[in-house]
């Protein structure tokens, strides 16, 4: 597991790139994990993990996903993509898991088959909210 101030450090690079911005089409989208409205976050030793899955065309299969970081003080979580430059514009079944000891503690409900989560980004402004105690 990594340490709290590791995972900052990490997390900073990452954003750092978010920051910086692109000019390949990708959004830096952000948004927040809650619970009954409030901020979900893991206790010390758990981490979240939210992906953005693309919801494919016709018959397509899915064969990318876009990683998204999450801030365990906060809940907020920004996607940035397998380059660290956002997601394409498009449509995305969010999966999200809640992991404590390499265990699921949504057993699955929320992965990127089952995920009741849909959302179209279309613009960086676009902020996506998940409460994970009203899947919709």
């Amino acid at each position: 597991m990594l340490k709290r101030p590791i995972l900052y450090a990490v997390s900073g690079m990452f954003l750092g790139a978010l920051i910086c911005g692109c000019s390949s089409g990708k959004l830096q989208t952000k948004g927040r994990i809650l619970k009954n409205g409030a901020p979900y976050l893991p206790a010390q030793g758990e981490i979240i993990r939210v992906m953005f899955v693309p919801i494919p065309e016709g018959t397509e299969r899915i064969t990318d996903f876009h990683a998204a970081i999450v801030d365990p003080e906060d809940g907020a979580f920004y996607a940035a993509g397998r380059d660290g430059q956002g997601v394409p514009p498009g449509k995305y079944r969010i999966a999200i898991e809640h992991l404590r000891n390499k265990a699921d503690l949504f057993k699955g409900a929320f992965d990127a088959e089952r995920s009741p989560f849909v959302r179209e980004v279309k613009s960086a402004a676009d902020e996506v909210t998940i409460d994970v105690a009203k899947p919709k």
